[in-house]
């Protein structure tokens, strides 16, 4: 009888613990067609990928369900309205790492991190003009996966061989995103072509 007082104290305790909310920062994840998100929006030109509207919940990535968007007010308009100040944000934590030749001129840079936001940070607004200085104003990208984004100059990407480099980040990952390659045109992403 002990044991059973015990273990329905224990439960009601438990209940009257709030479940871990999700907060009400939205983030546009870059993630995979092939992943089947219930909630997902086109980039233009793009084939394998996707925006997917998604919350952070216990530090975990929680895309945007078809159910949870019926049973909120949870709105388009609301998630747009959110992602660039959270793209920021996460931005904001990161530190771009220059690869350069061997006459130590820049050839592109790496961004990365453990964050499963870190792709979505090409999506802040001041992202492009991080870069401006050192790789120049048009810019090039590619997420082989959630941790790593590629940054690469518009004038000489054509020059670099990076194809093999970026098919080995998506493939050697548990979260890939694309191989696609992306133009950044005023803070949006448009397809231009695939690395392999």
């Amino acid at each position: 009888m002990r044991k059973l007082k015990c273990t329905l104290l224990g439960l009601f305790a438990a209940a009257l613990v709030p479940a871990a909310a999700a907060d009400d920062v939205w983030h546009l994840l870059i993630e995979p067609t092939f992943m089947g998100y219930e909630a997902a929006w086109p980039i233009p030109n793009a084939k394998t990928t996707v925006l997917v509207p998604a919350r952070l919940v216990d530090g975990e990535v929680q895309p945007l369900t078809r159910k949870e968007a019926a049973d909120s007010d949870v709105t388009r308009n609301k998630i747009l309205a959110s992602a660039p100040a959270s793209a920021s944000a996460v931005l904001a934590t990161l530190k771009p790492r220059y690869v350069r030749d061997r006459n130590k001129v820049i050839q592109y840079a790496v961004v990365e991190s453990d964050n499963p936001l870190t792709a979505s940070a090409v999506l802040a607004p001041e992202f492009a003009g991080i870069f401006a200085e050192t790789l120049g104003p048009d810019l090039i990208v590619a997420i082989p996966n959630r941790f790593r984004i590629f940054v690469f100059p518009k004038a000489t990407f054509a020059g670099l061989n990076i194809s093999d480099l970026i098919f080995t980040e998506y493939k050697s990952t548990a979260w890939p995103v694309t191989r696609e390659i992306f133009e950044l045109r005023r803070g949006k992403l448009i397809a231009i072509g695939s690395s392999q």
